[in-house]
């Protein structure tokens, strides 16, 4: 993963000792145990006595602790069990470890099954008396009957002053208002990036840059700090999240939220991209399965080579954490109503989440060639977004 405002990591190089002299120096070396250059996924376990952490079942020693590209001082005490985590790791013995919440904030709300944190609302049973405090919260994206949602992992209370006293608030980018300056997180919270200083320093994969950067990373991930100001999440600084796996030996744990036809190419996590090809291995309950058994929803670890999945492993115990997928059509809309349209005669219901790009209406939209994501609800082809086609 790459975070667009940030420079790329520093790429694996290992350096030999040189030996005594005579022929020991041509003598078998053991190997130096290297694992992946960048590893993602939530703490299982600490052992501050030896300053280790256990990341996707593999131990590491900690170098260092850092948050929003910052120090912290107290470093591994500062921990906790199923905090999301990234790792630069150059041998198990050198390790820096960036703590990567998808959202920092005081909970405002908290029913019997929810809570809210940064106006958004999360399914995940908290004990009452949390609420408004400072909390970290550790998810993963997952598809859900109003999109692209939350699997909370973790909520942690945190003291605030320990890590910036910033608010942080990670998800899909929708509803660019460039005139306004403020795009909405999920269907929820609406940003306002006018006084993002980072604005324009933020780079696209091509020539743009800056607010057209924004408009070119519309469904994208993205990641916002500030502060709520009247349930409006006011951005001092907006990243873009996105694939950066080019020349690097990754490991990552996370949920397929795409997934193409032919099951060559997937997306973990809502922006790490991947493709699979015939020498990748997939595990499921330790025994090797072929790629049919990938599905958006799927929980799984991947460790891959320069995007290219080497291995799969499927989680025995939650292999896939979605009741819902998505699915894509392309045509020409017609037939509508105030429940449904069909394009090229296959009917696609809407709801109140129903989502047009450029503000345009349905009825707009009529006779005109469109593409329509959405996510399937039961034997219900439910429209969360439309966009025209260009012709």
């Amino acid at each position: 993963m790459k975070k667009i405002t940030l420079a790329t990591l520093i790429g694996l190089v290992l350096t030999g000792c040189g030996g005594g002299g005579g022929d020991d120096s041509a003598a078998p070396q053991p190997p130096v145990e290297t694992k992946p250059q960048l590893v993602m996924g939530t703490i299982d376990r600490i052992d501050p006595v030896n300053n280790e952490i256990t990341v996707n079942g593999m131990p590491y020693q900690v170098n260092d602790v850092e948050y929003a590209n910052k120090p912290l001082a107290d470093g591994i005490a500062l921990l906790q069990p199923q905090m999301m985590v990234e790792l630069t790791a150059l041998t198990k013995s050198n390790v820096t470890v960036s703590i990567e919440p998808t959202m920092v904030g005081i909970i405002s709300d908290i029913t019997a099954n929810t809570f809210v944190v940064n106006g958004v609302t999360l399914d995940y049973k908290l004990d009452p008396e949390l609420a408004g405090e400072w909390v970290m919260v550790s998810s993963l994206p997952v598809v859900t009957e109003l999109g692209l949602g939350y699997k909370v992992l973790s909520v942690i209370k945190i003291e605030k002053d320990d890590f910036g006293n910033r608010y942080e608030l990670e998800g899909r980018l929708t509803n660019l208002n460039e005139e306004d300056q403020t795009f909405k997180i999920g269907a929820s919270t609406l940003v306002n990036f006018s006084k993002a200083a980072n604005l324009d320093e933020i780079e696209c994969d091509d020539d743009r840059q800056g607010i057209q950067c924004l408009t070119n990373a519309d469904k994208q991930w993205v990641e916002v700090s500030g502060e709520m100001q009247g349930g409006i999440f006011m951005a001092d600084e907006v990243e873009i999240d996105s694939d950066d796996a080019e020349g690097q030996e990754v490991e990552i744990e996370g949920i397929i939220t795409d997934i193409n036809s032919d099951k060559t190419k997937f997306t973990l996590n809502a922006r790490n991209q991947f493709s699979i090809n015939n020498q990748t291995k997939i595990e499921y309950n330790d025994q090797y399965v072929d790629k049919s058994m990938l599905a958006i929803g799927s929980f799984i670890e991947v460790e891959a080579l320069n995007g290219v999945a080497q291995e799969i492993e499927l989680d025995s115990d939650d292999s896939n954490v979605s009741g819902f997928r998505e699915f894509e059509k392309k045509g020409i809309l017609e037939n509508i109503t105030a429940t449904s349209f069909t394009v090229n005669g296959f009917k696609i219901d809407i709801d109140s989440q129903i989502i047009i790009d450029n503000n345009e209406k349905l009825v707009d939209l009529d006779g005109f060639r469109v593409e329509v994501e959405g996510v399937i609800i039961g034997t219900r082809y439910v429209a969360r977004e439309i966009e025209r086609e260009d012709d």
